[in-house]
């Protein structure tokens, strides 16, 4: 079904021919992070890692890879891992676990969070959180350019992918006063009140900036086909700075390949197993690598297994009509098995308020 809609979204829509001379689409992305605003990809764990306290940092999108948007870190760390209660000034943070549990300290409530639950971080929010399990991991974005200085200033270089048998869960006053100087961060000195913490209920965004927890499989959701997007964070929960989407479906064939002019979108793939194209370059995606596309790269992706999920972070906020004009309201929590139909017209009656231009199809072999 898929294959066919794809087929009559692309010559409803025509192809973009690639008339205007676009370098982002000349380059091929490399497993590193480029210092530069190009498109790249970081497999699972091999980021720049700093080993800050408890917990190791490990740092798959900078803001001079990103032409200062965002940042993006995986924090990795045992039980009692922590980081003491701050705020930041200009950063806006948003938190997903994805392993373990993690007990976070927000403005004036304390939840314990577990795999799949989301927290939004707006600037000036008081937070702090602590690690709870053995193994836990969770995924920080962050507005702008200076978190990276943060993890920098508190650790240091580190080789290894998980925190040594050893690690020391305590940072030091004179640490903390290091990384007030250099990134966008004040330490209360302050402890986080004690107390039970209540497990995340929460389903539902805000519908303002404000801070805010969701639990697992929540979020506003919205079916297409036989794929189920789930909005995490939307253009008015981040004064439009960024959406955060989680998609879910089994296999099939691969998208459409576009790109976009105005905004840039991420991958990072949660379970199963995905194809991207990226640029001229196809790659494979397993849990934890990620994908950065800047705006005018050309990329598309395919759903490999039965069932299949990724987050993304799509900044500026200014795709959300696209999921919107194409998917339709979702009460279930799975993609589901019969899928409704596939409505394109709908994109094209906005065509002209999308970001999106289809790429032609390579020729076929003769």
């Amino acid at each position: 079904m898929r294959h066919m809609l794809a087929a009559m979204l692309a010559m409803a829509l025509g192809w973009s021919q690639g008339s205007l001379a676009m370098d982002i689409q000349k380059v091929v992305p490399e497993g590193k992070l480029p210092g530069s605003a190009v498109p790249y990809f970081i497999r699972s764990g091999e980021g720049e890692r700093y080993l800050v306290g408890g917990l190791v940092a490990d740092l798959v999108a900078r803001g001079n890879d990103t032409g200062e948007l965002f940042e993006a870190a995986v924090l990795t760390g045992g039980r009692d891992a922590n980081f003491p209660l701050h705020t930041h000034a200009r950063t806006h943070e948003a938190l997903l676990v994805l392993d373990g549990e993690v007990e976070l300290w927000l403005g004036q409530e304390h939840y314990l969070l577990i795999q799949g639950d989301y927290a939004s971080i707006p600037e000036g929010t008081p937070h702090a959180f602590s690690m709870r399990s053995h193994r836990t991991r969770l995924v920080s974005w962050s507005t702008g350019k200076e978190m990276s200085s943060l993890y920098k200033a508190l650790g240091q270089p580190y080789a290894g992918h998980v925190q040594p048998p050893d690690a020391k869960p305590e940072l030091s006053r004179e640490l903390l006063k290091k990384a007030e100087a250099s990134a966008d961060v004040r330490f209360t000195g302050k402890a986080p009140g004690r107390g039970t913490p209540k497990r995340v209920t929460n389903g539902t965004l805000p519908g303002r900036k404000a801070p805010y927890v969701l639990a697992s499989g929540e979020g506003e959701r919205l079916v297409a086909g036989d794929q189920l997007f789930s909005f995490l964070g939307d253009s008015r929960t981040s004064d439009g700075r960024f959406l955060i989407v989680m998609t879910e479906g089994p296999s099939g064939p691969m998208i459409p390949a576009h790109f976009h002019e105005k905004h840039t979108e991420t991958f990072m793939c949660l379970d199963g197993s995905m194809t991207m194209r990226v640029n001229d370059q196809t790659l494979t995606l397993s849990p934890g690598d990620f994908v950065h596309a800047p705006a005018r790269t050309i990329h598309a992706y395919q759903l490999n297994s039965h069932y299949t999920r990724f987050v993304g972070l799509l900044t500026p906020g200014l795709f959300e009509p696209f999921f919107r004009t194409l998917g339709d309201p979702y009460t279930a929590y799975v993609y589901p098995r019969t899928p409704p139909p596939f409505r394109f017209d709908r994109v094209l009656s906005k065509l002209d308020q999308l970001d999106l231009k289809l790429i032609a199809p390579p020729a076929p072999a003769k």
